[in-house]
């Protein structure tokens, strides 16, 4: 039971970190970034977040906790 809690807290702590670094670091041009341009007028440029690619990112942080908890899972 410690291993499944020791992993869901690393990958919630990493996809937290990703999200912060996603949003408020990265520019438009990153693969990464989770923002996406709104709309766009001759002197401003609105932008947002995708919740998309924020469901993406949950779904390949869930996907990849799971297959290190059952690498690392005891043997009987």
């Amino acid at each position: 039971m410690n291993r499944k809690i020791g992993v869901v807290f690393f990958f919630f702590f990493c996809f937290l970190i990703w999200l912060y670094f996603a949003i408020y670091e990265s520019s438009i041009d990153n693969w990464w970034t989770v923002n996406e341009i709104k709309q766009t007028t001759e002197d401003t440029v609105q932008v947002s977040v995708s919740l998309v690619k924020v469901t993406v990112g949950i779904v390949l942080f869930t996907i990849s906790g799971f297959i290190l908890y059952f690498l690392l899972r005891k043997r009987k």
